[in-house]
């Protein structure tokens, strides 16, 4: 019988994640990236921290999610989630139908997959590891291309917490 090895810290575990995707992406992906890691995540952006990288573990759901966010401004983060819409074919015969675009909050949307969460172990660092590095190295070309399309008074502004939500294509609320 193998030993059962102790579950790792989120602190280590994310970290490693980090590492790891790092290590995987192509040179032009790892330049300019910067990281942050927080309690519960990690978070990965190239140009603003409002369109991110995720991975997310939500103890309280159960999940891993991993995902590009748009963490903006409702009209900054629509725009985002409606200019990615027409990409969801190619991001889904790319990565896998597990893939879903969704309003997440009032003003915030997001692309994301999930994943059971299991005792935080090496092993499943790596398989994290490698759907993020995966999701950045699928999304953060059309990211990189759409960019142009977002006006800068959309890119500048602050955030503010609207009462309304609901405009863009291809949204589906997940079940957990």
């Amino acid at each position: 019988m193998a030993p059962v090895m102790p579950a790792m810290r989120v602190g280590e575990f994310l970290t490693l994640v980090q590492e790891r995707t790092m290590a995987s992406l192509p040179e032009e992906l790892r330049a300019g990236a910067m990281a942050r890691i927080s309690s519960s995540w990690l978070w990965v952006h190239y140009h603003s921290p409002k369109v991110h990288f995720e991975v997310w573990l939500a103890r309280k759901t159960g999940r891993i999610e991993i995902g590009l966010h748009f963490e903006g401004p409702r009209e900054f983060s629509y725009r985002w989630a409606e200019m990615i819409a027409p990409h969801m074919a190619e991001i889904q015969a790319r990565i896998g139908p597990q893939m879903e675009l969704e309003e997440w909050t009032a003003s915030w949307a997001r692309v994301h997959q999930t994943l059971p969460y299991d005792p935080l172990s090496e092993p499943l660092a790596d398989e994290v590891a490698r759907r993020l590095a995966e999701t950045i190295r699928v999304l953060q070309p059309i990211v990189e291309r759409e960019r142009v399309n977002v006006p800068p008074e959309l890119a500048a502004m602050r955030e503010r917490r609207p009462a309304t939500s609901g405009r863009f294509t291809h949204r589906r609320k997940r079940s957990v």
